[in-house]
């Protein structure tokens, strides 16, 4: 790659996936499977029993409260990345975020170690991704956007605020870097 021209000069941006470890389509889909299965075992209960008025209640409170979090986990949730010559976006189905070249302090990538001891503070931890407000001794607080642990950035911003992002191709992440 050292060779080919940079990418970034073919294109104004470059867009990368955020791409799923397996923990995440795990607990993704244990979530599902919880909410189809609990559903499903009220509308067995509603049609073999005479308590049925208890049961259509415990299914209405389970589908009120479980469908607005899972609408809002997966609106909110990183789905890709454009990388441009002067941006970062994080791009998500309700509000992107998007990080000018000029509000970036550092970029630095972070090992798995670096990441150890992370609280999340508010937010989703598993439910279409990892995203939200996290905290760390090592980082401080920060903002999350992520689907995997593997090539992870930490962005500082001249603000004081930090980004904590994945990048799957992280040799796209590295030429953003060195320009």
């Amino acid at each position: 790659m050292a060779n080919s021209p940079k990418l970034m000069s073919r294109k104004q941006f470059y867009t990368v996936p955020f791409v799923w470890n397996k923990t995440l389509w795990v607990m993704t889909f244990a979530c599902f499977a919880l909410w189809v299965g609990l559903s499903g075992w009220f509308i067995f209960q509603i049609c073999t029993t005479d308590n049925d008025s208890a049961m259509l209640g415990s299914l209405i409170v389970l589908n009120v409260v479980f469908l607005p979090v899972i609408l809002a986990c997966e609106g909110l949730a990183p789905q890709r990345l454009e990388i441009g010559e002067e941006q970062i976006v994080i791009l998500r189905r309700y509000k992107s975020i998007v990080i000018n070249r000029n509000e970036i302090e550092s970029i630095t990538p972070l090992s798995k170690k670096d990441f150890s001891g992370v609280i999340r503070t508010c937010g989703v931890g598993g439910l279409f991704g990892y995203f939200g407000h996290y905290y760390s001794s090592k980082l401080g607080s920060f903002r999350l956007f992520a689907t995997s642990f593997q090539n992870l950035y930490l962005i500082k911003l001249w603000n004081g605020k930090s980004v904590v992002l994945s990048c799957a191709e992280p040799e796209i992440m590295e030429q953003f870097i060195e320009q």
